[in-house]
């Protein structure tokens, strides 16, 4: 199974188009920003590409300004293509569910409830609120040739998006009900 990885992320993006460093993160950022990689991750990234032969210097400037040093440019290797070809083929990993409110779930004690209703609301607010701020297409358009491939690529990835949130929200209406019902069921147990 392949594995996302900063280093096919990078390169991918240095195959479609050589690019400078910055260049580089700004680009991850705008069409991949939902990885949420540190800004750092792109240099080390190139760094640890070019040490395995999967890039290489297509030219270097010097560079007058705040920043010392020299401006690489990058370009894939041909072992480089080869690397993104096989990764792009190998089937992908389930996602792992990590979530910190699942662990809150499973270490929470009845007297934590209260406090984790707080946390479910929270979290069910955020989730509707980036789902409203996202763009959602008809994934039907996105079969057409008239779409540009970038275009549909992103209406795929919104879709996904959406759909991962509106899953979301409706598993935490559950997990609100539920810790209502007991936390209503202890009061009232200790009513009595």
């Amino acid at each position: 199974m392949a594995k996302l990885s900063t280093k096919h992320v990078v390169l991918g993006l240095v195959i479609e188009r050589p690019g400078y460093g910055y260049g580089l993160q700004q680009r991850l950022s705008e069409r991949l920003g939902f990885l949420d990689l540190a800004e750092s991750a792109v240099y080390k990234t190139l760094a640890r590409l070019e040490e395995d032969g999967l890039v290489e210097e297509a030219a270097e400037r010097r560079v007058a300004g705040s920043r010392p040093g020299q401006r690489i440019l990058y370009k894939a290797t041909a072992q480089g293509v080869d690397e993104f070809k096989s990764w792009m083929a190998a089937p992908t990993d389930r996602a792992v569910l990590r979530d910190e409110l699942q662990t809150k779930l499973a270490l929470a004690n009845p007297s934590d409830l209260p406090q984790l209703l707080v946390a479910v609301e929270e979290q069910s607010r955020s989730c509707l609120a980036d789902l409203e701020g996202l763009r959602r297409g008809s994934l039907g358009a996105a079969m057409t040739n008239d779409v540009p491939w970038p275009v549909a690529a992103r209406m795929m990835v919104d879709d996904f998006k959406a759909r991962w949130l509106e899953a979301m929200v409706a598993w935490l209406d559950a997990v609100s009900e539920v810790i209502e019902t007991r936390v209503a069921q202890d009061a009232d147990r200790v009513a009595h």
